[in-house]
């Protein structure tokens, strides 16, 4: 059974409710089934360990902690991520060098693209 069109499990890690929301929406209807939303580095690291993802969006800044050990976690798995962010890249820690990036507000197409272009290429 290998289905071209494998179900892909996304991770959202943003701490502001309604873009996680939001983003939760865009990939449901693109076709990912939607890990999360975690708002802090501890649930999202949690949901890796129970749950695991196939690719995952990363907001950079979570209230008072930045999500790079998130990052960290996932590049140590092989697992992709895109970065969502309203901070310049020369503010990001090193654990997100070469992530792919985009700003906030993010377009869904955009966002979408990039997910399927990066888990599709996992393998």
């Amino acid at each position: 059974m290998n289905d071209q069109r494998t179900i892909k499990r996304a991770l959202i890690v943003e701490d502001e409710a309604l873009l996680a929301l939001e983003v939760a929406d865009y990939l449901t209807d693109a076709g990912f089934e939607v890990i999360g939303p975690a708002t802090s580095v501890a649930r999202a690291l949690a949901l890796i360990a129970e749950q695991g993802c196939d690719v995952a969006v990363l907001d950079v800044h979570l209230g008072r902690e930045h999500s790079e050990p998130v990052a960290l976690e996932l590049k140590a798995r092989g697992t992709p991520f895109v970065v969502v962010s309203g901070n310049s890249r020369d503010h990001y820690p090193a654990g997100f060098k070469d992530a792919p990036s985009l700003s906030k507000p993010v377009s869904p197409a955009t966002l979408v693209s990039l997910l399927r272009k990066y888990s599709d290429n996992e393998e």
